[in-house]
């Protein structure tokens, strides 16, 4: 016999007696929990599968447990950001105990763990008194035949009760720091962690938002140098037409004078030929 059930994003295959941990539960150590998103229930009769939970099934469990998983690395990376981060995390988790899977028409208790009807209960504790009142008696009879005889060894041994009570009582109270003094280290544990982390968050949103900056800067520079160069190239060109445009009227200048130097030329020519022929 087993059931599926679902409790904190995930899928547990769980049969009455089983011990399992799932995400933390609201309760305490003894409380008993109920889990009612089943799945799948596979018993005697066939295998019921819920679309999606299974109408009228139910996982009863105990809490035996409340604690913190083992610590994992947890690293975050963001190419070209600049954003490397590693921090801890250690899950809180529920200890539990299944005792019981019930539905419609059936029912499927842990081994040993059977519930007592009302009847049973009633007549275990009638019994249970006549027990408490049998041993009372014989106890008072037994006394008032050996008072006489236990009394010496009574008040002799009055010290020595004492001093283990007082032993007793000095071991409880050792204990008792001891648990005390462990919930205290737990808990300032815990508190640290949580500070390293909170810097950590705290630490890798500063980087991020610097990277986003810092790339915003890069993006502006990488704009401004762009219309930089275009400019210059826009001036370079006008320069080069400017240079084109005074190339040219240097070219007719020359072309200008050199027609003007031709003419002077032919005219002298003309000119000493008239004054020979006169």
């Amino acid at each position: 016999m087993y059931a599926v059930i679902r409790t904190g994003g995930k899928q547990y295959r769980v049969s009455p007696g089983d011990i399992l941990e799932v995400e933390r539960l609201a309760g305490e150590v003894g409380d008993s929990v109920v889990l009612d998103d089943v799945l799948l229930v596979a018993g005697e009769d066939g295998v019921e599968i819920g679309q999606p939970n299974v109408a009228g099934a139910s996982v009863t469990a105990r809490i035996t447990g409340q604690h913190r998983g083992e610590k994992i690395l947890v690293f975050r990376y963001r190419p070209k950001k600049r954003v490397r981060v590693r921090r801890g995390h250690r899950q809180y988790l529920t200890r539990l105990q299944v005792h019981k899977i019930s539905g419609d028409g059936y029912e499927y208790v842990e081994e040993g763990m059977e519930e007592a009807s009302p009847d049973e209960i009633v007549e275990e504790a009638v019994a249970a008194v006549a027990v408490t009142e049998t041993a009372v008696a014989d106890g008072t009879e037994s006394e008032e035949a050996s008072a006489e005889e236990t009394a010496a060894e009574e008040t002799e041994s009055v010290e020595i009760e004492d001093d283990a009570d007082i032993g007793d009582k000095a071991v409880a109270a050792m204990r008792d720091t001891v648990a005390r003094a462990s919930d205290a280290v737990e808990a300032a544990g815990d508190a640290a962690e949580d500070a390293v982390e909170a810097v950590g968050d705290a630490a890798s949103d500063a980087i991020e938002a610097v990277g986003d900056v810092a790339e915003g800067a890069v993006e502006a520079v990488s704009e401004a140098a762009e219309d930089a160069v275009e400019a210059v190239s826009d001036l370079a060109s006008d320069a080069a037409d400017a240079v084109d445009a005074v190339a040219d009227k240097a070219g007719d200048a020359v072309e200008s004078v050199a027609e003007n130097l031709k003419g002077l030329v032919g005219r002298g020519k003309r000119d000493s030929d008239e004054a020979k022929g006169s």
